[in-house]
């Protein structure tokens, strides 16, 4: 038994301490450095997705801010239309402001298209570049992503519709007896100047809403 006892000191003694004390210090800093790349992954993430927002928000700025102009002389366009309108005739109104329209855009339709188109083009950049980070920040996964694309999807539809209306009262030339035609020019003549801006402010609105709860996510 004593001898036992003696062995077992013995080969205590020749365990070399300082190696056991490395082994452990390395396993130790092996789990530091793991938790460390695990929260630089989280901060990185974040800063990421923080950058991505921000990108979000100032393209969507100079977009509002340069479509206002088309959005402006569209309003003095329809504007101009309704002063066209024959006042001594009578009639559904609807038939009047037809022919005040069709009036309009013979007279003074290509001069405003181009200036229209002018303008739409010169916002055009800005609309492709909030269209493209709307599509871009899906690989992000961000909460309720589907409010912001809906958004950005209302802000930049109500390019295409005065890009639409351009398109009809720059035609002077077209036949205005034709079923299609009508159809055309009544449909755009149906755009209203007060929703478009409505639009623009409410959609820029929901946009606001949804980066400042995802700021409060990624921070919060």
């Amino acid at each position: 038994m004593c001898d036992a006892l003696v062995w077992s000191f013995d080969a205590i003694r020749d365990i070399s301490w300082l190696e056991a004390m490395k082994s452990i210090a390395s396993v130790a800093m092996a789990i530091i450095a793991f938790f460390a790349l695990k929260n630089w992954q989280r901060q990185d993430k974040a800063k990421r997705n923080a950058e991505f927002l921000d990108s979000l928000i100032e393209a969507a700025h100079v977009y509002i801010v340069e479509i206002d102009k088309p959005i402006a002389l569209f309003e003095m366009t329809k504007i101009g239309m309704e002063s066209y309108a024959p006042l001594n005739e009578s009639g559904e109104d609807a038939d009047t402001a037809i022919k005040g329209a069709i009036a309009y855009i013979q007279k003074n339709g290509e001069r405003e298209a181009k200036r229209l188109l002018e303008m739409l083009q010169a916002a055009q950049p800005s609309m492709i570049k909030l269209r493209s980070l709307a599509a871009k920040g899906q690989v992000f996964k961000f909460k309720d992503y589907a409010k912001c694309q809906n958004a950005i999807a209302m802000l930049t539809w109500n390019y295409e519709k005065i890009e639409a209306f351009a398109a009809v009262v720059g035609s002077s030339t077209w036949n205005w007896e034709n079923p299609e035609v009508m159809k055309s020019l009544k449909g755009v003549m149906a755009i209203d100047g007060n929703e478009v801006r409505s639009s623009v402010q409410e959609n820029n609105v929901a946009l606001l809403e949804f980066t400042r709860d995802t700021y409060e996510r990624i921070y919060g």
